[in-house]
């Protein structure tokens, strides 16, 4: 009995999950596949076969989503990307014997530089925190704009990953994207917020025990520091933040101060590729104009 669309989607999804791919991830995956599904057996009238589907089919898609959909093109590569990981499991599972994808490039996107907060606002944000009196808190934003740590590391983070000392510090991600590990230096002003957390944390001498705590125990969500995050830049005057963008402020600050450390920040943020960091060396649109106007007064 032939599987149905939503059985194949079903194992795939399986799959994903056992190989560790984040719950983000799968998510965004899976609506991609399931997008394709759809067209697919609404353009044909017959029910979804992995071994049936041909390059035409994913080229009339992609251009079914740009002239009718009008979907953003970061929009369309995402499903394209999310097709091509289903074909190579289909393949593997021996229900298609091409990828279809392969001969389907992805939309060339407008570069742009992922949006950071300003010295000023990031003054703004971590006065608030301290004004607050919350060492936590405070040593928690601290250590996202000081890092670059991306929320799941840092809320996986146990006492004993932080290492103290009197002229240094470091912090261990154990774990991180791909299941890499890494090591990060503290600043004087990260080590000086943690060295307060630890201070008023009743949990402080086991190395052991989560990092981050509240009434109800450890935190473990992101939204737990999304509240955090909404009620400092709510006192501090400035727009909402999530932590993406504190990890965006520590890359922009990193390159501004070290500007040809490419390797350097891609290994600080847990990249294994230079091509992610290029992003934070793409001039704004503001940059261009500016740019444009010198043309002028030369």
């Amino acid at each position: 009995m032939q599987p149905t669309s939503a059985d194949l989607l079903q194992q795939w999804v399986q799959d994903l999950e056992r190989k560790g791919r984040s719950v983000h991830t799968v998510a965004a995956y899976r609506r991609g596949v399931q997008h394709f599904i759809e067209w697919n057996q609404q353009a044909y009238d017959t029910p979804f076969d992995p071994a049936a589907i041909i390059p035409r089919d994913v080229r009339d898609w992609k251009a079914y989503q740009q002239t009718v959909e009008k979907a953003a093109p970061a929009t369309i590569n995402q499903r394209l990307v999310a097709l091509s990981r289903f074909f190579t499991w289909a393949i593997a599972s021996d229900l298609a014997k091409d990828d279809p994808t392969v001969e389907v490039g992805s939309l060339r996107l407008p570069a742009r530089q992922p949006k950071g907060l300003s010295d000023k606002d990031l003054r703004k944000l971590l006065r608030a925190a301290k004004a607050d009196g919350n060492a936590r808190d405070y040593a928690m934003i601290e250590l996202l704009a000081g890092t670059g740590l991306r929320v799941g590391e840092l809320l996986a983070l146990r006492v004993g990953d932080i290492e103290l000392r009197n002229r240094s510090g470091q912090v261990t991600v154990r774990r991180g994207k791909h299941g890499n590990y890494r090591t990060v230096p503290l600043t004087l002003d990260v080590r000086k917020a943690m060295e307060d957390h630890l201070q008023n944390y009743s949990e402080a001498d086991t190395p052991d025990a989560p990092l981050w705590t509240g009434v109800h125990g450890e935190l473990s969500h992101r939204s737990s520091v999304m509240r955090i995050l909404n009620k400092y830049t709510q006192q501090a005057g400035i727009e909402p933040v999530g932590p993406h963008v504190l990890r965006h402020t520590f890359a922009t600050r990193y390159l501004n101060a070290n500007p040809d450390d490419l390797r350097g920040l891609a290994a600080l943020l847990g990249h294994a590729s230079l091509n992610t960091v290029m992003i934070y060396t793409e001039p704004s649109l503001d940059d261009l104009a500016q740019r444009m106007e010198r043309i002028e007064t030369e």
